[in-house]
This record gives structure tokens, C-alpha cells and sequence, in this order.
């Protein structure tokens, strides 16, 4: 079966179908991991990851698929939702710039999307490497679920296992309790919401505890998956 890149994953009210939106990244993604573009990348000796958090990210916050991103929401997800929604070191900045640049050729070519040029014109910009690696060591950017998930990161906790985020999780509070632990800048992780939090797929009414638990839940998914790509 040919791969409709411009199926529908939402609804009337632009909220995404799970298993639709499941199955869209599963397939797509499998299909840029057979390219040559791909093949390119791992001669280059970077694995295939990123791209799943592309089209993750802009699903649930931004409500497009590739097909549908324009340059703004490329943007947001570049220097917006990675540095606040993905556990990963600002030196991998270089390497998702590059899949990225070779899945939007790809998407160029086997697709021919109208919008793959834009978003190639961003990649290749000269400060966007740059920037995003700003964006992503800026603990001012970081959500409370991320926060927490990069200091247990940078004291040597598996973070990317639910094991290791409890284990860290347990140390973290006790040495809040014992008062030699570092308290997460509440100020920063709580504050005003950005614009791509407001236009974002939160439910009304949620409480801030079940929203934290969700994004921790989410962060060790997204470590996982994105360490995988690493090994």
C-alpha cells in the first residue's frame, strides 16, 4: 500500500486520533529510515532518531503533520518544544539539524511537498545550529518534567528507564528533605506559558500535578526511544 502522506489524523476539532497519529509517524518514519537519505546520515555516522520527535512534537502541540508544517511551526518545534520537551544534551543540536535536513529532502523527493523547501531554507540556515544548541542549555527553557530528567541526567541516573527516573527521583527528594538538594526554579518551569503552550493540546481543568506526571511519563518515552537511536 502506497504511504498517503496527506491522511487525516484529526478530528473536526483538530484534536489528533492516537492510533491514527501512531501509525502515520510509524510508517513515515520507517519509510525515511529505508531512504537513501537515511543511508546518507549513517554514512555520515549519525542514526535516525530526531525525526521521530519532529512529528511527535508537531502532532501534539502544534496539530500538523509534516505535510501540513508551515516554516512557523518548524520554527516552534526547533527552538521552542525540543529545548522544553526533550531530554537531550544541547551538543546533539548538529546531528538533529542534519536529519532533519535530509528528511526534509527526502520528503522533497518522494513526496514532492510544496512546503519542504521552506523548512529546507530554515535547516540551512547558517545560525540555526547555533541557536538551537542556545536553546537547549538554557535551563530557562526547560518544563519541570525536563528539568528534573536533565539534572538526574547530569548526575549519572539512567533517566530513560522508569527505574532509573525513580531511583533519581527518590535521591532528588531526599536531599530536598535533607536540605543539600538543588530546588527545580519553579519561577522559570511554571511561569507564564509560551505561545506554543497556549495554542498546545492541553486539556482544561487538569490539575498541575496530573499534567507533571504525564510529562514525566512522556520524557522517560522520549528518552527512551531517542537513546535507542544512539546505541
Amino acid at each position: 500500500m502506497v504511504f498517503d502522506i496527506h491522511q487525516h489524523v484529526f478530528d473536526g476539532d483538530g484534536e489528533y486520533f492516537e492510533e491514527a497519529a501512531f501509525q502515520y509517524r510509524r510508517e513515515l518514519e520507517a519509510l525515511f529510515e529505508a531512504s537513501i537519505e537515511a543511508q546518507t546520515l549513517r554514512d555520515e555516522g549519525i542514526e535516525p532518531g530526531w525525526v521521530y520527535h519532529l512529528m511527535d512534537l508537531g502532532i501534539s502541540y502544534q496539530g500538523v503533520t509534516p505535510a501540513q508544517m508551515s516554516a512557523t511551526d518548524l520554527r516552534i518545534i526547533l527552538f521552542d518544544l525540543i529545548p522544553r520537551k526533550i531530554s537531550a544534551k544541547s551538543e546533539q543540536a548538529p546531528e538533529a539539524i542534519r536529519e532533519f535536513q535530509l528528511f526534509w529532502t527526502f520528503l522533497q523527493r518522494e513526496f514532492h511537498l510544496e512546503n519542504a523547501a521552506t523548512c529546507l531554507e530554515i535547516l540551512n540556515e547558517e545560525d540555526t545550529v547555533r541557536r538551537m544548541r542556545e536553546e537547549m542549555e538554557n535551563p530557562m527553557n526547560f518544563g519541570m518534567a525536563k528539568s528534573l530528567v536533565m539534572m538526574g541526567l547530569e548526575r549519572g541516573f539512567d533517566v530513560s528507564s522508569q527505574e532509573g527516573l525513580d531511583k533519581w527521583t527518590a535521591t532528588y527528594n531526599a536531599e530536598l528533605a535533607a536540605g543539600i538538594g538543588t530546588p527545580i526554579n519553579l519561577a522559570a518551569t511554571l511561569g507564564i506559558p509560551k505561545l506554543s503552550e497556549m495554542s498546545g493540546r492541553h486539556r482544561a481543568g487538569s490539575s498541575r500535578k496530573s499534567q507533571t506526571d504525564k510529562a514525566k511519563r512522556k520524557m522517560v518515552k522520549s528518552s527512551r526511544k531517542h537513546n535507542r537511536t544512539k546505541k
